[in-house]
């Protein structure tokens, strides 16, 4: 586990959190632009992940992922960042 100040739970590498949330502020009602397309959702996404140093764990129990138990901890982690704030990185990380 890799543990990322600012993230809630115990997010594994590439801010991908325990049930397969991603902290990402750009994926909350606060973060979103009906502006963006698709390809750069997808570009932003991928560039976070790298730049976590996401790996794939392909020996992971796959019961540990799941579309309910990653919405539960996107809630809880948009809850814990709205009163606490976003980490915005400087520009010159990209």
């Amino acid at each position: 586990m890799h543990l990322r100040k600012g993230c809630v739970s115990s997010p594994l590498r590439g801010y991908v959190l325990g049930g397969g949330a991603i902290c990402m502020e750009l994926l909350t009602k606060q973060g979103w632009s009906s502006a963006y397309s698709i390809e750069s959702v997808i570009m932003q996404i991928s560039a976070t992940r790298v730049k976590g140093k996401a790996r794939v764990q392909f020996g992971a129990n796959k019961s540990q992922y799941s579309p309910t138990r990653a919405q539960q901890t996107y809630k809880s982690l948009v809850q814990i960042h709205e009163k606490n704030c976003w980490y915005t990185p400087p520009k010159e990380d990209g």
